[in-house]
């Protein structure tokens, strides 16, 4: 079975079995120390990811309401992390492998239009319109990374650079945490 297809088989069983753990964080409350706070926050993704790494990559414009965690195991899948602003707009991200990688990367080099630029998080990495992003580390995990398109597209809570410049920064933390 290919990683994707794997990735879509865990996917879909974190939606039917009790796979899913909402990770909320309104439990932590306001008197965690300071040098507590980021620990916390990146342990609502597995500790991959956290509503502190969110805000700092966009520059206190975007906020995380709620995450939710897809794992098989001892193992993070996938995060959702859904945005206080505006309507549905969220971020999402998917761990896989080499292969999973190679064939996101295939397809988004098929696609016609748009922007690629290739960045540096772990051996290989690249954006896609800057709302999508793609990386390999040298272990051979990967990450698939993307915003919702209406947080620029039709909200304009973003610019295409303020989102690249975040992604960029979120998926060199993601994959150093790997």
């Amino acid at each position: 079975m290919s990683g994707y297809h794997h990735l879509k088989t865990i996917l879909a069983a974190a939606a039917i079995m009790p796979l899913a753990i909402s990770c909320s964080g309104d439990s932590q409350g306001d008197t965690i120390a300071a040098e507590d706070a980021g620990a916390a926050a990146s342990e609502e993704c597995g500790g991959l990811l956290g509503r502190a790494d969110v805000a700092e990559a966009f520059g206190g414009l975007l906020t995380v309401k709620d995450t939710t965690v897809a794992a098989m195991g001892d193992e993070v899948a996938g995060c959702m992390l859904f945005l206080d602003e505006g309507a549905n707009n969220r971020i999402n991200f998917n761990i896989g492998d080499a292969e999973d990688f190679a064939s996101r990367k295939d397809s988004q080099m098929r696609q016609t239009g748009g922007t690629h630029e290739a960045f540096d998080a772990g051996t290989e990495a690249h954006v896609f319109n800057g709302i999508n992003v793609i990386a390999l580390n040298e272990d051979g995990k990967s990450l698939s990374l993307g915003l919702s398109s209406a947080a620029i597209e039709e909200e304009n809570l973003l610019t295409r650079e303020q989102s690249t410049t975040g992604l960029k920064l979120l998926a060199q933390r993601i994959m150093s945490r790997l």
